[in-house]
């Protein structure tokens, strides 16, 4: 199942900036799991607003789940999840 993703964070004002680089640092390094593994379909970087994603996961449990597991997580600010529906297929036959 198919879901776009957009993600919102803020460093918090208690955090320092080599605290908050350690957690920045360590969310790459999940989302490039999550990538090779083929969850994460694309991604991209909207300048001054955050990160788009394509993710591609069973069900909505297991997108919940993934995103919860993100590092950032307790820091989004916003999170925006929709179901995507390939419209390709419907396309070809019109």
């Amino acid at each position: 199942m198919l879901f776009s993703v957009r993600l919102v964070s803020r460093q918090p004002a208690t955090m320092t900036a080599d605290d908050w680089q350690g957690v920045v640092a360590e969310q790459l390094r999940t989302v490039k799991q999550q990538f090779d593994a083929g969850k994460i379909k694309a991604i991209y970087r909207e300048t001054g607003a955050g990160v788009l994603a394509i993710y591609d996961t069973r069900d909505a449990r297991e997108m919940d789940q993934t995103l919860a597991q993100l590092p950032m997580f307790p820091y989004f600010e916003q999170i925006s999840v929709h179901a995507l529906w390939d419209m390709g297929p419907t396309l070809e036959s019109v």
